[in-house]
């Protein structure tokens, strides 16, 4: 069986290196764009240009997030409150105070479906007169990528395409305030880089190179992230690889993918969904699934053993676990793979995977 999961990896570009200052029009979506080193990146610009006409201290934040993208907040000192973010047998929730007092209203749309959008939340803060951040980078190929009411909004582009650098930060109106570096990371593009041409050499066969060499390469890049991250611009490198991206193919490769696997998850009571319903409009990051803790981590041991690397959303960030209304997703949640990189038939493989485990161990029986 392919390989399936972990890190993107890249095939050399040949040519010559990208130059100039074209973007990709798909990735116009405010009247000021910047595109920058990765998604906190992209979130320290949008706060340090809140913070550049304006008095913040506190901003509303949900419980069901990344270390990373609090970090920022952390590093210029605003107070974060947490809202809960919670799974129920119809799906996501969430338990927002729409009278919070806060300066701040970050919104998340989670995995690209419909139904993890925040949307009503934006509108109501946006009536307040509070700051709009919209993380889209769940939903960045469906086709509602962003809310109109939303004042910022930022993405990760790594998640999605096989590139070293990627962060983009939208402004709705106007333009941002505090200028970017002319200069990227290069030593961490250097190490994130080698480490993808690598793992490309590994997958197409090559036996001279070693697994746990590129995976320390990698580990090392995103080290050298959480040290160093703002107001780095992208890399023309990754530049280039988004330049001559099919987006539409992309687009439709990972709607199939995702709709095979909610075939599976309808006609089995092994996993439960946690958005049961995927709409036209839909382009999911991953399918989210919830099982037990204990037999979700006895099936990502087995599905290891068989090359396939399922991700969990999210590590526990410290602030969370201490959270009074924190209901655990972190402990039940499974990220099922349906991006680019395979077709149908690899998907299928991997679902048959999963058959195979629940069959073979009696689990939820």
């Amino acid at each position: 069986m392919k390989e399936i999961g972990s890190e993107y990896w890249i095939e050399e570009i040949e040519g010559k290196e990208f130059e100039g200052s074209h973007f990709p029009s798909w990735l116009n979506i405010g009247n000021s764009n910047e595109y920058l080193l990765s998604g906190r990146t992209a979130i320290d610009l949008v706060l340090k240009d809140i913070l550049y006409d304006k008095k913040v201290s506190t901003v509303y934040f949900p419980s069901y997030c990344c270390q990373s993208m609090l970090q920022p907040f952390i590093d210029n000192d605003i107070h974060i409150e947490i809202y809960n973010v919670y799974n129920t047998n119809s799906g996501l929730k969430f338990d927002i105070d729409i009278d919070q007092k806060c300066d701040i209203f970050f919104a998340m749309n989670y995995f690209g479906y419909s139904d993890g959008r925040m949307d009503y939340y934006i509108e109501m803060f946006k009536r307040r007169g509070v700051i709009i951040i919209e993380d889209i980078t769940h939903s960045l190929l469906s086709s509602n990528s962003y809310n109109n009411y939303s004042d910022y909004r930022i993405a990760s582009l790594r998640k999605w395409f096989p590139i070293m650098s990627g962060g983009l930060a939208a402004k709705a109106d106007g333009s941002f305030n505090i200028k970017v570096s002319n200069n990227t990371f290069d030593e961490m593009i250097i190490a994130r880089k080698n480490a993808m041409l690598d793992k490309a050499r590994y997958i197409n066969g090559d036996m001279t190179v070693k697994k746990e060499n590129f995976l320390q390469k990698y580990s090392a890049a995103n080290k050298m992230l959480n040290e160093s991250y703002s107001l780095y611009k992208i890399d023309d490198y990754s530049l280039r690889i988004l330049n001559g991206i099919n987006l539409q193919k992309i687009i439709k490769v990972r709607k199939k993918n995702a709709q095979i696997i909610h075939d599976f998850i309808n006609e089995t009571n092994e996993v439960t969904p946690l958005f049961p319903i995927l709409k036209e409009d839909d382009c999911p990051i991953f399918i989210p699934v919830l099982l037990d803790k204990n037999i979700r981590n006895h099936l990502r041991e087995y599905l290891i053993k068989q090359k396939i690397y399922y991700p969990i959303h999210w590590p526990k960030p410290a602030i969370v676990k201490y959270h009074p209304t924190y209901i655990s997703i972190y402990d039940l949640e499974l990220s099922l793979i349906c991006d680019q990189r395979y077709d149908v038939y690899n998907i299928k493989d991997s679902i048959n995977e999963i058959k195979r485990f629940f069959k073979e161990f009696s689990y939820g029986k």
